[in-house]
């Protein structure tokens, strides 16, 4: 059996609706117009239904409308296209119902064109959807038509066994539905007349042949009508029955000669071919012969041409693919390129900022140690001199070595009591406490310090907050706020630029370099 595409049409003769009967009125009678001689019309009717369609389920039953006109007369570009359109706006919808018609639609078309892998995904997806039709009723005609889609399906394969399989899944579902429309009953005949045929069993092809016809004793001539008295016919011919094989054979030839289906000519023409041939009329032989050649180049062509041209875009959307990919595997390429330099860079830097912190550490612990030094120094120098009275002369003034002495231990006194800390500390604070004034206790700064006040209290509350960041790692959650408080800085705005200016990195750097530090030698 050529390829025969029915599954629309039967959809079209069941499930055509009622939502609006002005529309639907039209449509049905444009789609019976289509076994008629006045297909231009149709085609005009279905594209001014489009039109004037005013909602998506409108507008694609229109669409799929000229989609089947188109597949009837093998304009299989045209139809597909058509089919696509219904398609792409059908997706937009939770329509289950016309999603699972136009994937059946699709998967006859597929297969037709003898494309059976996306034939079979569109079956695939039909029945997948079907499952999400809330009417069983009209889920169960849907997977009856779309099992006998790949009973079609598996005829292409030449596997009729397996075919016979899905008819009969499919006569399972038929009969869950109360309905009185026996298109689908009939293509179930005869569809088992037409494998039973190829398996040489022609008893039981006769036998489901002559159901179908039963079964469309009632109805008009149809398409459906032509593939059972051909079917009928062939098996007369292969039981050498001419006469009987001719009375089907003129029925079938005259219910083709009325269609559109080219793909139904082209079938009984072929029987007719056989016929001819073995009743050796040969003058009906040749005309037949170019009847059948001229309908089965249109066919091919069509179907070539459609090929080609998908094939074309197929190839023309791969090399757009192509450079594309193209496109993302080089910028990809540049940015993991980038990203390498970027993190080699950041490795470096961070090596070297690291490698500047420890020197800085140590910068500090020297520091610390060359003050303590230092102290000790000038500590052994004042306990070995026995001129207590020895005068220091500056240019304003006279000091003895006792008093500067006595100066420096209360200065060591305190450092060591953290009184620096206090926020209200001033120069004659500290000269009260050093028991001086505030003459003598600059000039001893200035001398042994080699600070002024202001620099000598700031960095003795720098490095008290140094020493406590490095020492407690409590220290290293606070916020800037709290350590400028804890250090005696009435804010955190006077704190750190004290704090940069000593130690050449703001508190927030150094906080985090001794957070990677730690981490590192962890």
């Amino acid at each position: 059996m050529k390829a025969l595409t029915i599954f629309f049409s039967l959809f079209f003769s069941i499930f055509y609706g009622q939502d609006i009967k002005a529309f639907n009125a039209i449509y049905n009678r444009t789609f019976l117009e289509t076994s008629q001689k006045d297909f231009n019309k149709a085609v005009m009717v279905a594209d001014s239904l489009y039109e004037v369609s005013e909602t998506p389920l409108l507008q694609i039953k229109s669409l799929m409308l000229s989609a089947t006109l188109y597949d009837q007369s093998g304009e299989f570009e045209k139809s597909l296209d058509f089919a696509l359109q219904s398609q792409s706006i059908i997706e937009n919808t939770d329509n289950a119902i016309w999603k699972a018609k136009i994937y059946g639609f699709l998967a006859t078309h597929y297969r037709y064109l003898k494309l059976f892998d996306k034939s079979k995904n569109y079956i695939e997806l039909g029945i997948k959807t079907t499952k999400d039709i809330n009417d069983p009723n009209v889920s169960n005609n849907i997977m009856a038509l779309l099992m006998q889609e790949l009973a079609y399906y598996q005829i292409e394969q030449k596997n009729y066994k397996k075919s016979i399989a899905q008819i009969k899944t499919a006569k399972i579902y038929l009969a869950k539905v109360p309905s009185n429309n026996s298109f689908p009953l009939i293509n179930n005949e005869q569809l088992l007349g037409y494998n039973y045929y190829n398996l040489g069993n022609l008893d039981k092809a006769f036998e489901h042949y002559e159901n179908a016809l039963q079964l469309s004793e009632n109805l008009p001539e149809n398409y459906l009508l032509g593939l059972i008295h051909n079917g009928i016919a062939l098996i007369y011919l292969k039981k050498n029955k001419l006469q009987k094989a001719k009375e089907h054979l003129d029925i079938a030839m005259r219910i083709a000669d009325g269609s559109k289906y080219l793909s139904l000519k082209n079938e009984i023409y072929e029987t007719s071919e056989k016929y001819y041939a073995l009743t050796k009329n040969i003058d009906d032989l040749v005309k037949t012969k170019e009847k059948r050649e001229t309908i089965k180049n249109t066919l091919q062509n069509n179907g070539q041409n459609f090929i080609n041209t998908s094939y074309t875009k197929i190839d023309a959307e791969n090399i757009e693919i192509k450079k594309t990919n193209s496109i993302i595997i080089i910028v990809t390429l540049l940015l993991m390129i980038v990203a390498a330099i970027f993190f080699i860079s950041y490795r470096i830097i961070q090596k070297r900022e690291i490698k500047k912190f420890q020197q800085l550490l140590n910068d500090l612990d020297n520091k610390e140690n060359l003050l303590l030094e230092n102290e000790n120094r000038y500590s052994i120098v004042l306990n070995s001199s026995d001129e207590k009275d020895i005068n220091i002369v500056s240019e304003k003034f006279t000091v003895s070595l006792g008093t500067v002495e006595k100066i420096l231990l209360k200065l060591k006194e305190f450092e060591d009591s953290n009184a620096y800390k206090n926020s209200n500390i001033s120069l004659p604070y500290l000269a009260a406490y050093c028991k001086t004034n505030i003459k003598y206790l600059s000039f001893v700064l200035q001398i042994h310090k080699r600070k002024d006040f202001s620099t000598y209290i700031n960095d003795l509350r720098v490095h008290y907050i140094v020493s406590k960041l490095r020492k407690d790692p409590k220290f290293r959650n606070y916020k800037i706020s709290l350590l400028a408080e804890e250090a005696g800085f009435s804010s955190s705005s006077k704190f750190s630029p004290v704090f940069k200016k000593i130690i050449g990195m703001t508190p927030s750097a150094f906080i985090i370099h001794l957070k990677e530090s730690y981490t590192t030698d962890t």
